[in-house]
């Protein structure tokens, strides 16, 4: 039980590094938080600091704090569990930094790694191209289909295992459910933020769950600005 919990806190603490802000603080001279979403992640510093910016971030946010926990505590020689405790832990972490009161990003990317750390590709695969590509790039709407390809990667990994192409052991799919569960949470509270004057309570989650932001219009969500 020590090792997992130990995990766990180590990776809370590895993932809460607030990346996001500060990048946006070194390269954009800006606080992050007020912008946009007020996300601290990727696609928040590609709206407001650059593409460029945001990429490298995403990549960060994927492979130093989603994979390398993996990979350090399987070097170590720890279970598939304390590397999935440490792994997700990067997750609670990145969502709710204990660095920044408990505010954070999303944690897709975080995700991400993880996926990559267990060598998951036909899922990471599936939220690259229908997440990814096409909701993102091509429909603007990428936050309801990485919902549902969330949810959806459930019944992909029992059929990749059920049918014999692919192992997936119960550590696999708890990580699936727990990042499912996680969006989920992260989504509904937010960075805490109170609804806007006028929004319903109701709406705004629903907008929340679906969409990830608290209006209707995506554009408008995304381009706020301190000075407005």
């Amino acid at each position: 039980m020590l090792p997992i919990t130990l995990a766990f806190l180590a990776g809370y603490l590895w993932g809460g590094i607030p990346t996001a802000y500060l990048w946006a603080r070194f390269r954009g001279g800006i606080d992050i938080r007020q912008h946009g979403s007020g996300n601290m992640g990727a696609s928040n510093v590609i709206a407001h600091v650059g593409r460029r910016s945001g990429m490298v971030l995403g990549l960060v946010d994927g492979l130093v704090k989603g994979t390398a926990p993996i990979l350090i505590a399987n070097a170590l020689g720890y279970s598939e569990w304390v590397q999935a405790t440490a792994a997700l832990g990067a997750v609670v972490g990145h969502n709710w930094s204990p660095y920044m009161r408990l505010m954070g990003g999303r944690g897709i990317a975080t995700m991400g790694g993880i996926l990559i750390g267990f060598g998951m590709w036909p899922e990471l695969l599936f939220g690259l191209v229908v997440g990814g590509i096409w909701g993102g790039l091509i429909r603007k709407q990428s936050a309801i289909y990485l919902l549902a390809i969330m949810a959806l990667n459930l019944p992909l990994a029992y059929f990749l295992d059920e049918s014999g192409l692919l192992y997936r052991s119960t550590v696999h799919m708890t990580v699936l459910w727990s990042v499912l569960a996680l969006t989920i949470l992260k989504r509904l509270v937010a960075n805490w933020e109170s609804p806007m004057e006028g929004e319903p309570m109701v709406r705004v989650l629903r907008y929340r769950l679906l969409f990830d932001r608290d209006i209707a219009s995506r554009d408008e969500w995304v381009s706020r600005r301190p000075d407005g």
